[in-house]
């Protein structure tokens, strides 16, 4: 029996979850947390531990929109809304940082940033803009199909992208341009495994208790191989060596980890208050990403920032990076939900609804002649 299609609450659950891990991932990395923590004490078996964990996040993005979308209409009025919630922040934040100090962004720099796609200043965004304009032929393909041929070419595909162009990738060739995942063209994959999922189900035998725990379990296996592959490489060649490929999105760990989590929050029961909660701080999930990866505060309040909770005891060290984390998600959170309360004042979404409808009236009335 496939899942249900109506408003899924878990599943607006699972964005703000998602995105409270990349933010994990950013305290981790760009933060300094994981460079700054010795090799093998607690703090860095923790860190990579919640690295592998985290990793799901970027996969549970894309697998979402399938998991919706595949039965919803492709509106190019919602990706125009998304781009103007984007040049908002791309443009604003540089705007701002260009007034309080110049040395941080000229001119040439604000006319990048007025253009985040095709300047590349959010990698997922351009990555999903590309994804967007195929969503229609994605969902016609899926919708099209019969489930056991559709079922064959996911396995196919995530056989063969995740496992085999994981393997090339380690071997510096990467022929499918997966790019470790900062792909389009890996949000498209994604983008069909969820769109599966949300018109056929999948595993609905297996209990949430299950599902959870193998999502951790690829977590700490992705964890013990890093560890089994530095040792060796280091006993073999005398040199630590950690293979990319299992700290990747592709990665079919992680992959593996991000459809366990997506099937558990799919089948998560909400009660009615949490459902308030979640439709009110749901929207401003995405605003996160885009507020604290901007290149500016990327580069200058972002950069080895968290690296002293590296120095804190291994339980001190898992809450601080949590904590900093959940920090970050609530001040951009609420930085977000006012810049939806203005676009709700200038009624910026039924603005393009409207001239999108008034644009394809157009087209009819231009092709009827």
């Amino acid at each position: 029996m496939a899942l249900k299609q109506e408003r899924n609450y878990g599943i607006d659950l699972l964005r703000m979850v998602a995105m409270f891990m990349v933010a994990v991932l950013h305290v981790l990395g760009q933060g300094g947390v994981l460079k700054n923590s010795p090799v093998y004490s607690g703090q860095y078996l923790i860190g990579w531990f919640l690295e592998f964990a985290a990793l799901t996040s970027v996969n549970l993005y894309a697998m979402i929109s399938g998991y919706v979308g595949v039965k919803s209409k492709c509106r190019v009025s919602n990706l125009v809304v998304l781009w103007l919630q984007v040049f908002f922040y791309s443009f604003g934040i540089a705007a701002v940082c260009a007034i309080i100090e110049p040395a941080f962004c000229s001119g040439a720099d604000l006319v990048g940033f007025a253009f985040p796609v095709i300047m590349k200043k959010y990698w997922y965004f351009s990555a999903y803009f590309c994804l967007f304009l195929f969503m229609p032929l994605l969902n016609a393909g899926i919708n099209a199909v019969s489930k056991r041929t559709l079922r064959l070419v996911i396995l196919a595909m995530a056989l063969f992208f995740s496992v085999a162009a994981s393997a090339a990738k380690e071997a510096s060739k990467d022929p499918f341009l997966l790019l470790s995942g900062y792909s389009g063209l890996w949000l498209m994959i994604l983008y069909a495994v969820g769109g599966y999922i949300g018109k056929y189900g999948l595993w609905e035998s297996v209990p949430k208790p299950a599902l959870i725990g193998i999502f951790f379990g690829c977590a700490a296996v992705s964890l013990g191989l890093r560890l089994t592959i530095r040792e060796i490489s280091k006993a073999v060649s005398g040199a630590a060596y950690s293979v990319k490929f299992v700290a990747a999105f592709i990665s079919p760990l992680v992959l593996l980890g991000s459809v366990a989590l997506l099937l558990f929050f799919a089948r998560l029961q909400c009660g009615d208050f949490s459902k308030k909660l979640i439709a009110f701080f749901a929207p401003a999930a995405f605003g996160v990403y885009i507020i604290h990866v901007h290149p500016l505060i990327w580069d200058h309040l972002m950069l080895d920032r968290f690296a002293f909770i590296a120095k804190n005891s291994p339980l001190v060290f898992l809450g601080a990076v949590l904590l900093c984390a959940f920090g970050i998600y609530l001040v951009c959170s609420l930085i977000d939900l006012a810049r939806i309360q203005i676009f709700k004042l200038l009624k910026i979404k039924q603005r393009c609804q409207a001239l999108e409808e008034k644009l394809f009236k157009e087209k009819e009335k231009i092709g009827g002649r």
